[in-house]
């Protein structure tokens, strides 16, 4: 896969999370500098661990050929991976979750610990995928670390100064990058079109 792909699936994958950072931002009376770096870190080491705990697993299972033409089926399971993942994210988008408005003084990371870490596992699925194309594993430690603080940041100060309301654009977002990011897979890694 190439760079563009890689940026497109985890910014896809990673607005699921600007959007749970958004309701936490506003209901924050006041963004904390520690409070943002512990969540930013904690983001950041969850979604690394994850996509490459499921990268190590399919990229092993490529190189003893457990599975045969390993390569190929990864690109399939990768475009069937995010067309999924595209799907949920639309699902979320048009599901209207309640959200029990009450202002607080700091970021409670721990409630979202649960929203994270289910997102941390479409990670492992996306670095699954990503494992059995054998993708550049530095290059997607870089740009797992840029989107999870951006996407932490970023999340919390829109939630901040605008309220939740536009999670709805995240999620539609996040869907689309996940799309276009199969689709591209499709036609240049299995049909060989582009």
């Amino acid at each position: 896969m190439n760079w563009i792909e890689n940026i497109l699936i985890i910014a896809g994958i990673s607005l699921d999370i600007f959007a749970a950072m958004e309701i936490e931002g506003a209901m924050l009376a006041d963004v904390k500098r520690k409070s943002l770096i512990i969540a930013c870190t904690l983001v950041a080491l969850l979604q690394l661990l994850f996509f490459f705990g499921g990268y190590a697993v399919c990229y092993l299972i490529d190189q003893y050929d457990v599975a045969l033409n390993g390569q190929e089926v990864g690109y399939i399971v990768a475009v069937v991976v995010f067309a999924l993942l595209g799907v949920r994210l639309i699902v979320k988008a048009i599901k209207k979750e309640f959200v029990h408005e009450k202002r607080r003084d700091g970021i409670r990371v721990r409630d979202y610990i649960k929203i994270i870490a289910i997102t941390s596992l479409y990670t492992l699925v996306a670095g699954c995928a990503c494992g059995f194309v054998g993708t550049s594993i530095l290059m997607m430690a870089i740009v797992i670390l840029v989107c999870s603080v951006l996407v932490v940041v970023g999340g919390l100060y829109t939630g901040y100064h605008f309220g939740f309301e536009s999670k709805t654009g995240a999620y539609v977002i996040g869907a689309l990058l996940l799309w276009i990011a199969g689709g591209e897979t499709l036609l240049r890694s299995v049909l060989h079109i582009i």
